[in-house]
């Protein structure tokens, strides 16, 4: 009988290691590899790294999306996010496809590249399971294709989201809504009146309009799309910014490539996240313990019957979403009508004219804050075309990063001779459109006459202007956004008189310029600051 020989059997020294390369390969393989490029997608682009993928998405986005455009033949290009597949599409054929085809999903694409607050939250488990029953009963006992409907709506946090933000910002709400909107506006601006004696200027102080003027944004928006508890609380919604600032601070590549691995960043933004969602989910709990109600969008939406989660989700997205640009687009129109004195005459001349015209007050003895504050809604809506074309181009300048989507098609999708390949995602920047010198000669410059009839630059090709959404996704909280900015620019110029200046007071004649690699609007670095007086009672 032959003997049996271990000789060919490794030491178990050498097996540890082994195993480790082993198990290695197979967790990069599984975790971390990439998934083939399809041989009709747009030409990988330089600058794509193992693991990591296009770095320089992360740290110089508008850079990375203009360089790559420039080596492609199509102006389309793709590269991989960690290893998510991305096309970036640049040119105006493929911005129309972008906006317009219905198979590229808006939620689905935010939900897997977007930096910012995208997925927080989604409908609760208790709003999913009491949707889900109700969905087997219907179809159980034939019910009606709309309450069908509603029931999968529920299910669909995004459709939730967009339905019910339909209904907060509708016209009762926000003629309910003014003179509270207006009250924050005047007491905001009161406090940076009693503030002036206590800075050393004589009749003058200074202030970060990208931290004031942020506040009163955010003061607004809390009362508009969530609650009034808050937004009359100043202590509490000091809190609510705290966290809402550490949400938008802490976010990383490392979050959005690999949401699965756990860093410290990670942790603290979701517990900010926690703290948003425990503030306002007490208030609607209390709300349903005692009986209380609000004249808000939290009231409105419990009246409805909708589920306690889906609502907190709701407010916190609302005020997310809402505060993330408007708060510092709100700054910059100050800081710019401040260099640009015609067009702050021209702002002053439509206030004027909006009071003369529009203002109810019947007390002959109103001050010009008081008249103003009398304005109808359907006048703040109608009566601030100069406003208006300044906010627009703040927002063009602004703009600054990408807007995402995802193929939901489960198929390809052409985009002239190449395709997005199924369950890819795309991108899109904003600047591609926006500081395009053939749509926008001179396209960093501050010039709302941009938009003027003879002019019309917006309007040289199909989707020109991005910044209220195009296509199928236009932005639905526009409406309160524009007044939102009516009031604070129509208020802060009526009460104060004021310039751009540093930090010590001292005038600047330009401001910083605009990061046009940022994400989404920010503030500028180094800071630009307003110097202010007193010009109109309050």
């Amino acid at each position: 009988m032959a003997s049996l020989s271990f000789a060919a059997i490794p030491h178990p020294y050498l097996v540890l290691p082994l195993l480790i390369v082993f198990l290695s390969f197979t967790a990069y393989v599984k975790l971390f590899s990439r998934p083939a490029l399809h041989p009709k997608a747009p030409p990988l682009t330089h600058g794509v790294y193992p693991v990591f993928g296009a770095v320089k998405f992360f740290t110089r986005r508008w850079e990375f999306f203009r360089d790559a455009a420039r080596t492609s033949p199509t102006g389309n290009f793709s590269f991989f996010v960690g290893r998510k597949p991305v096309v970036g599409l640049t040119s105006e054929a493929s911005r129309q496809v972008f906006f317009d085809n219905r198979h590229f999903g808006f939620a689905e694409g935010y939900g897997g590249l977007a930096e910012g607050f995208s997925v927080l939250f989604g409908p609760s488990a208790g709003a999913r399971k009491a949707a889900k029953k109700l969905e087997q009963e219907l179809a159980a006992a034939g019910g009606d294709e709309k309450a069908r409907q509603e029931a999968q709506e529920k299910m669909d946090f995004s459709k939730f989201f967009n339905s019910r933000m339909v209904r907060v910002l509708r016209t009762d709400a926000m003629q309910r809504n003014l003179p509270k909107l207006i009250g924050d506006v005047r007491a905001r601006l009161k406090d940076l009146a009693v503030a002036i004696p206590n800075q050393g200027f004589k009749d003058e102080a200074v202030v970060d309009p990208f931290d004031n003027i942020f506040k009163i944004a955010f003061q607004l928006t809390i009362r508009s799309v969530g609650c009034g508890d808050i937004a009359d609380d100043l202590e509490l919604m000091g809190k609510m910014m705290h966290w809402y600032h550490l949400v938008d601070s802490l976010t990383s590549p490392t979050a959005v490539m690999y949401p699965w691995i756990p860093t410290w960043g990670m942790f603290k933004r979701t517990v900010a996240g926690m703290r948003l969602f425990e503030i306002v989910k007490k208030i609607g709990d209390e709300r349903l313990r005692t009986g209380k109600r609000g004249a808000d969008a939290m009231q409105i939406m419990m009246d409805q019957g909708d589920d306690m989660g889906n609502i907190v989700g709701f407010v916190v997205s609302g005020l997310l979403a809402g505060t993330i640009n408007s708060g510092v687009n709100a700054s910059w129109i100050l800081v710019f009508l401040s260099l640009h004195p015609e067009w702050m005459t021209k702002v002053r001349s439509e206030v004027q004219e909006a009071i003369r015209t529009s203002a109810t007050t019947t007390d002959p003895n109103a001050t010009m804050v008081e008249k103003l504050a009398s304005v109808p809604l359907e006048a703040w809506e109608s009566d601030f075309p100069t406003i208006e074309v300044c906010l627009r181009e703040c927002i063009r300048l602004t703009a600054t990063g990408a807007t995402f989507r995802r193929n939901i098609s489960g198929h390809d999708i052409q985009v002239g001779d190449e395709v997005v390949p199924k369950d890819a995602y795309v991108a899109y920047p904003f600047n591609d459109t926006h500081q395009d010198p053939n749509i926008y000669p001179n396209p960093t410059k501050w010039d709302p006459g941009r938009y003027s009839e003879d002019r019309a630059e917006d309007k040289k090709k199909q989707y020109a202007y991005l910044g209220w959404g195009v296509g199928r996704h236009p932005c639905l909280g526009m409406r309160f956004a524009k007044l939102e900015q009516y009031l604070i620019v129509a208020f802060f110029t009526t009460v104060f008189d004021y310039i751009a200046c540093d930090a010590n007071g001292n005038p600047i004649t330009t401001p910083t310029p605009i990061d046009l690699n940022a994400f989404s609007a920010r503030r500028p670095e180094p800071r630009v600051y307003l110097k202010y007086k007193l010009k109109e009672a309050i």
